[in-house]
């Protein structure tokens, strides 16, 4: 009997992440989890990735990052655009220089980050600078400001299927997905069909899933501390150094509500009852995709409340993911 002579596939890099609906202690676990592993973080947050974006986004302080190294966070000014695409860029040059630790609420950037299609198309994956793309973009935006949900509408028209997954406030994802319809000249729905999606490495996925009310609760407790913490002064800044709703990144959430209140269109109670309604809905939508739209390798779900136990309990809690991670990420089992 002969050997096959084919080289077997080379096997896939190993990564952990931590992911979960907003304020539901990813930061917290993480770090715990990536001093055990001695590992930095690699921030998962699409309004993190923006200079000045700091309160509202809840990145994590100074002293943290001192402790343990946080990456792929304050990665542009809040007047650039950036997207998904630029995300698995950065990320996979942070990885070549050793591991880390994913963690955030953004799943769709770290879906970018772990999972690849067979044929890249160079303008479908243009960078988010391209002026074509920018073009595109500020096209129907200017459209959604006139006639707010034409954007979604026509992708409904175009694609009911990807309009189905997008929520109808989601702009910068309907705008992507009819870009990919005008490249590809047929519904981006289609086109996944024909190439489905191909893991880039292995993914060990750690998912926060507590309970919804106390969650709700733990939104609006967070809302009320970024208050505290100035983020109407945070706003008041960026909108002194010419960043307005004109930017993607000042249309985030809670930014949003800040900007209407800024220029008269709120009151500061309604412009916090606002951030607290749409961060309640935003977590349900995130809890959704996490269960849908990633294919880890290895999965693990933690229902306790992270934000509410004491040092003791989060220490456990971390010793027992660090046992599991750790072999994992070394190559040991499946």
């Amino acid at each position: 009997m002969t050997s096959d002579p084919r080289p077997s596939a080379a096997p896939l890099p190993r990564v952990a992440a931590v992911v979960g609906p907003t304020a539901s202690g990813k930061s917290r676990i993480a770090v715990a989890l990536a001093e055990r592993l001695r590992l930095p973080v690699l921030c998962c947050d699409s309004v993190q990735v923006y200079r000045g974006l700091d309160i509202g986004s809840a990145k994590v302080d100074r002293a943290t990052r001192e402790r343990v190294p946080h990456h792929l966070l304050d990665l542009v000014d809040p007047g650039e655009e950036f997207t998904a695409g630029d995300y698995a860029d950065h990320a996979w040059r942070q990885l070549a220089r050793g591991p880390g630790l994913f963690a955030g609420g953004t799943g769709f950037y770290l879906r970018a980050a772990t999972v690849t299609h067979s044929a890249p198309d160079p303008l479908a994956d243009a960078p988010a600078s391209d002026p074509r793309r920018t073009a595109f973009a500020a096209a129907w935006e200017a459209r959604e400001r006139e006639h707010p949900g034409a954007t979604h509408a026509e992708l409904a028209r175009r694609d009911p299927e990807a309009a189905a997954v997008i929520h109808p406030r989601n702009l910068v994802r309907a705008v992507r997905a009819l870009w990919l319809c005008d490249v590809h000249g047929r519904p981006v729905s289609q086109v996944r069909a024909d190439d489905p999606p191909r893991p880039r490495c292995d993914l060990f996925l750690i998912t926060l899933d507590p309970d919804p009310a106390l969650l709700d609760r733990a939104i609006d407790e967070r809302c009320d501390a970024m208050l505290r913490a100035g983020l109407v002064g945070e706003v008041s800044s960026l909108v002194r150094a010419g960043y307005d709703a004109r930017h993607r990144s000042m249309r985030s959430l809670g930014y949003r509500q800040i900007l209407d209140h800024l220029a008269g269109q709120l009151s500061l109670p309604d412009a916090v009852a606002s951030i607290k309604l749409e961060t309640r809905r935003y977590a349900r939508r995130q809890r959704t995709y996490f269960r849908h739209q990633l294919a880890p390798a290895r999965a693990r779900a933690v229902t306790e409340p992270i934000w509410l136990m004491d040092q003791a309990a989060l220490d456990q809690a971390a010793g027992d993911l660090a046992a599991e991670l750790a072999p994992f990420l070394a190559g040991a089992g499946a």
